[in-house]
């Protein structure tokens, strides 16, 4: 986010914007996982790899019950016109936050991240319900509509990735940088 100065009807009236894209922040890549080895009979066998695994699979369910409601308490019925659009909502927003978390966010997602990556999928989601509606009837008001609700996705895009950066860069990456870190004390030597 920046302040800028207004432009066209706004001129010279200070405004916080999201930054373009090509003044978005570096973001931290995530850490590399350890990769979890399997036997011949494709069981994982144990080690770092299959605790990173087990680890993870409990932490994405928590998640993944609380993602859910950001996209709303209402789940179409799979007969229903907007079904398929929610679905493909949901599956970019799971997509995006995680190639965001890989590669940005150094391997994690905030909340307000998270909130604003969902908005942007319910945003394209409708946008996209909005513009096949428009382009079947005709309804140049839709195709409007859904035009707006692509731009208003696509800021929210960019905030996104403008706070998973930041957000990774204060996030402090070793225990000692931790404002309450206290070394161990030292043991004395014999």
């Amino acid at each position: 986010m920046t302040l800028r100065s207004g432009h066209g009807n706004g001129a010279g009236v200070p405004r916080i914007e999201v930054l373009p894209p090509d003044e978005l922040p570096a973001g931290v890549p995530g850490p590399a996982r350890p990769e979890a080895v399997r036997d011949s009979a494709g069981r994982f066998v144990p080690g770092a790899g299959t605790k990173a695994i087990a680890r993870t699979g409990g932490l994405a369910r928590a998640s993944s019950l609380q993602l859910a409601q950001l996209l709303g308490l209402w789940t179409p019925p799979e007969d229903h016109p907007y079904a398929p659009y929610a679905r493909m909502a949901r599956e970019w927003r799971d997509g995006y936050m995680a190639q965001l978390a890989a590669s940005v966010g150094g391997g994690q997602i905030g909340a307000g991240v998270a909130a604003l990556i969902s908005s942007a999928a319910i945003q394209l989601g409708a946008s996209r319900w909005l513009h096949d509606t428009g382009a079947r009837d005709g309804d140049a008001k839709a195709l409007g509509e859904a035009s707006k609700l692509a731009d208003a996705s696509r800021q929210n895009v960019l905030a996104s990735f403008e706070l998973a950066a930041k957000d990774a860069r204060s996030r402090p990456q070793r225990p000692e940088d931790l404002p309450w870190f206290r070394p161990a004390p030292k043991e004395p030597t014999p």
